[in-house]
């Protein structure tokens, strides 16, 4: 076993201890959020996740995936975020969700990325992997979020359990593992997004 499988290995046994007994990490079906996996952000993020709360408003669960019917030369399924409520055949679980409680200033998005937010580096946590923010209620899509404002969400790490590409805002080839590229959105400043001052509409997932 490698090294890196053996860290995969590591966090996904350290995540399942987290969850209920009766729930297996990869293979947790599309349900529409019922219990345990109750907790919603009130926007448009809950149609791909299931999650818990768990501690001091951490959360644990998973964001799901929709494979499609093409593949990379090597073989290699093409999967995008779906809808999972209106077909959750088809949904299948691509990461491990942890997130903690957090607030983020607002930078604005451009078409082809997820949209920024700024949290000071004094605030993020330690512990690697932390890259994606996602914030509650508010709007269903990030084009009814003002920039500048700080707003209430949670901070989360996703840790893939398959290999496969993830061909939403360009294509990513996901190795099991923490997934330090795919949804990343956070700066220490708004400054620091390479678009800031840029900020175009349209929707996201």
């Amino acid at each position: 076993m490698t090294a890196r499988k053996l860290m995969t290995l590591v966090a996904t046994l350290a995540f399942v201890a987290l969850l209920p007994a009766t729930v297996g990490a990869a293979g947790y079906e599309w349900r529409d959020h019922q219990e345990p996996f109750d907790f919603t952000f009130g926007n448009h993020i809950d149609t791909h996740q299931q999650s818990l709360t768990e501690g001091d408003d951490g959360l644990v669960g998973f964001l799901y995936i929709t494979p499609g019917d093409e593949t990379t030369e090597d073989g290699v399924p093409i999967a995008m975020h779906g809808d999972c409520s209106q077909n959750p055949e088809g949904c299948t679980v691509g990461w491990l969700l942890h997130g903690l409680a957090m607030k983020a200033e607002y930078c604005g998005h451009v078409p082809g990325e997820h949209p920024a937010w700024a949290i000071p580096a004094e605030d993020m946590p330690r512990q690697r992997g932390f890259t994606h923010f996602h914030w509650l209620n508010e709007t269903p899509h990030h084009d009814g979020l003002a920039v500048g404002v700080v707003y209430p969400g949670r901070l989360l790490k996703l840790t893939a359990v398959e290999r496969f590409v993830f061909g939403h805002h360009g294509e990513f080839l996901v190795e099991p593992g923490i997934d330090f590229e795919t949804h990343a959105n956070v700066f220490a400043a708004c400054e620091d997004w390479p678009h800031f001052g840029q900020e175009a509409g349209g929707h996201d997932n």
